[in-house]
């Protein structure tokens, strides 16, 4: 039986509302129709009633839906047992990061393990909320992400420091200056990379520290698009050094400000990790952290 008309009935046993279940399913409002007719056509019975304007379970589907629930959750667990037994047998290395991680040691000690491992698979997902707290730890994952402060422990490896920095345009009045007084921006329109709640891009709190409230005429988590901002006089922008990488124009510069603060990057592997190629990576990974820049 297809799966996906089964949990297409149990999200509109919840929603009672066929365009609000399209929309949690990315498809259209006919396609839920027509998925849902054709399960009542398999199992031979009506499962909702339309006959008013908000339709509603019949007693039918009613009788079925603990035994549906049950079906899907069986199906879901056997899936997850296949995934993880194929991620154990294929050797996959899944890493979830900041998409600024080719700029950092990070992003080095990683493609130095793989040509060492030719036979393990990369999975890379990025994220822009990459702070330990702020996600679910999935248990055979390596995470590469960056805090406020130094993260200890045995499934944790530090791999260097960064620090914020002001992005201004060479045009700026403070742009000669090696290192300015963040306070001397305190007119500036900031454009911030990331969002408020992602707490390692802690610039309102540096700002704060330094004794005026910024005004932020602009958040994005491309920075591509916040340095061309710059560039066009919309703003300066307060970014972690090594983060920027090569991505400067001839149009900016950076310049160090009192006061900065300094962020970790780290490596973070689950305690319940059990598959090979998360297991050898971390290992790896302790063998080659010494250094940290």
């Amino acid at each position: 039986m297809d799966q996906q008309k089964l949990q297409l009935f149990l999200d509109l046993t919840e929603t009672l509302n066929y365009t609000e279940t399209a929309d949690l399913n990315f498809m259209t409002q006919g396609n839920v129709s027509k998925k849902i007719n054709a399960l009542e056509r398999e199992l031979n019975v009506q499962l909702f009633d339309r006959s008013n304007r908000r339709i509603q379970l019949t007693e039918e589907g009613k009788l079925l839906l603990p035994d549906i629930r049950r079906i899907v959750s069986d199906y879901q667990a056997l899936a997850d047992t296949l995934k993880e037994y194929q991620e154990k047998k294929e050797r996959v290395l899944t890493v979830h990061t900041i998409p600024t991680m080719p700029n950092y040691r990070g992003f080095d000690l990683l493609t130095a393990f793989l040509k060492q491992h030719p036979e393990i698979h990369l999975n890379l997902k990025e994220s822009e909320a990459m702070a330990l707290g702020d996600f679910a730890i999935e248990k055979n994952s390596i995470y590469f992400s960056r805090s406020l402060s130094e993260q200890q422990g045995k499934n944790s490896v530090m791999t260097e420091t960064d620090r914020f920095v002001a992005v201004v345009p060479k045009s700026h009045p403070l742009a000669q200056n090696k290192s300015i007084l963040l306070n001397d921006l305190a007119a500036e329109n900031f454009l911030i990379l990331g969002h408020r709640e992602n707490p390692y891009y802690a610039v309102e709190e540096l700002c704060r520290e330094a004794g005026f409230e910024p005004k932020i005429t602009y958040q994005g988590t491309r920075i591509d698009l916040i340095l061309r901002m710059i560039e066009e006089g919309l703003g300066i922008s307060l970014i972690m050094e090594k983060s920027l990488g090569n991505s400067l124009s001839e149009q900016l510069i950076t310049c160090e400000i009192e006061p900065t603060k300094e962020s970790f990057l780290n490596f973070y592997l689950s305690e319940r990790a059990d598959a090979p190629a998360p297991k050898e990576f971390f290992e790896f990974l302790k063998s080659n952290h010494s250094n940290v820049e």
